[in-house]
This record gives structure tokens, sequence and C-alpha cells, in this order.
């Protein structure tokens, strides 16, 4: 097992999309990418997400193998 292995990832591509979906008109550069970057760093539940797939996995009884 690769204990480095990115599990999920964003990118700018993701963020205009959601953009564009939303008809969202802003400025995207390099600063304001590091804006969203930081808030949705600061936004999302990391640990709640991972407990959540984990509890998952043990209940459908995937985690011993």
């Amino acid at each position: 097992m690769n204990k480095e292995r990115i599990i999920y990832s964003l990118s700018v591509e993701d963020i205009m999309n959601v953009m564009d979906e939303n008809n969202i008109k802003l400025k995207l550069n390099e600063k304001n990418i590091r804006l969203i970057e930081d808030i949705i760093g600061d936004t999302i539940d990391w640990r709640g997400a991972i407990e959540f797939a984990l509890s998952e996995l043990k209940n459908m009884g995937l985690s011993n193998g």
C-alpha cells in the first residue's frame, strides 16, 4: 500500500466548472485561487469525511480484507 497516495483532489477546472454551472462571474487569478484554496481547506470537514467513509466500510463488512 502506498501511504503517499492522493485520495482526493480538486483542480482549478473544478472551480471553473462550478462557476459556469452556477453562473458565477468572478475573475480568477492566482491570488483568488489561493484564497479559494484556503477557504475550501478550512471549510471541508476532512476528519468527519474520513470517519464517515471508515464507518461505511466497516458497515459493509469490508474492513478486514
